[in-house]
């Protein structure tokens, strides 16, 4: 004959499963904060729907390019890693950029004009990075090949 559960042991297998629904969620989410930030190299974008936002490149070598396709090149320069996903931007005019990386894309903090931007990474091109048709010149290290 089956026994039948008491109100305290079903307490107890409630309890039991619901600290173990916990501990499963608790090691995914810690996993999740810890793990590494992805590559920053890629395309990212203020508001790429309408191609009118604001474009940031980096080539994962130490150079980056802020443009948007009705103006142009903004800034073009070199990034140093900071670690931790943060990076110091300094455009070949001299002017300093801050950036904080997480695993949606990059926060860039400008100083001059005391603004913060986000910028998504256009996930669908990958690691690579892509160019669209703007006035004026490209930098030198984006140009392809001949």
């Amino acid at each position: 004959m089956r026994q039948k559960l008491t109100a305290a042991q079903w307490t107890i297998l409630v309890l039991g499963i619901g600290l173990m629904i916990s501990l499963m969620a608790n090691i995914y989410l810690y996993q999740q904060r810890n793990a590494p930030l992805p590559d920053l190299r890629g395309t990212y974008c203020t508001d790429a729907s309408m191609g009118l936002g604001t474009y940031l490149i980096f080539d994962g070598q130490g150079r980056f390019c802020r443009y948007t396709q009705t103006e142009g090149v903004l800034d073009d320069g070199t990034y140093e890693e900071l670690g931790e996903g943060r990076y110091a931007l300094r455009s070949q005019e001299g002017r300093s950029f801050c950036v904080l990386q997480d695993r949606d894309g990059v926060y860039l903090f400008d100083g001059e004009e005391n603004s913060v931007s986000f910028f998504p990474k256009l996930k669908e091109f990958g690691t690579a990075y892509m160019l669209f048709a703007i006035p004026g010149e490209w930098p030198e290290w984006l140009k392809h090949p001949v």
